[in-house]
């Protein structure tokens, strides 16, 4: 059996750009649009449904969902299956964070805030709040998570879109497929940093 050539995935910045190719088409092709937020019932894929929930509904999930699971949060805060400030302090998690924070932490901030830092005391401070503090939290934020939901769904929207054109018949497809989402997520990231 002869090998199968490389497959080519997309970079990040060509996966904005079919995103932003996608955007544009939505924007002036009503049907196109429609099909992607309703689904299509015949066609290969069939969709049952829409590709994605439209935007109100995705915020309203993401905040009932938020709620329904805050004494789950309480419980897994307040008894980590790990102490968190050793994984915090451990040398992998240390590492991880000045690859994000660059300069930031040149001067080892991260490590002296860390090892200040009371375990007990900072579980007690959850307990004491309960767990309505975090879905209230969540509740004083629903225009926020309504007004992002609705900034990102576009995007999301297209970059589904674009993701469903990739070949899909050999793994390496599949693979590139898989990594090509996960770039056309970080291309929407950079997007919205204005990067």
């Amino acid at each position: 059996m002869a090998k199968n050539p490389l497959v080519s995935v997309p970079t990040i910045d060509e996966m904005l750009g079919r995103i932003e190719e996608t955007r544009a088409r939505m924007e002036t092709d009503e049907e196109f649009r429609k099909e992607l937020e309703e689904g299509h019932p015949s066609g290969n894929p069939i969709t049952l449904g829409p590709r994605l929930p439209d935007a109100a509904t995705w915020a309203a999930d993401q905040v009932a969902g938020a709620s329904a699971k805050a004494d789950k949060w309480l419980k897994n805060t307040t008894k980590p299956k790990k102490n968190f400030k050793e994984q915090a302090l451990a040398a992998k998690s240390v590492a991880r964070f000045h690859d994000s924070m660059g300069k930031v932490l040149t001067e080892k901030r991260w490590e002296g805030g860390m090892a200040n830092v009371n375990e007990s005391e900072t579980i007690a401070i959850i307990e004491a709040g309960g767990s309505g503090v975090y879905s209230s939290g969540v509740s004083r934020r629903k225009a926020k998570i309504e007004r992002v939901v609705k900034e990102l769904h576009a995007d999301r929207l297209a970059l589904a879109a674009s993701v469903d054109g990739l070949p899909v018949a050999t793994d390496a497809d599949r693979e590139a497929k898989m990594i090509a989402n996960k770039r056309g997520l970080q291309a929407i990231g950079k997007k919205r940093r204005g990067g």
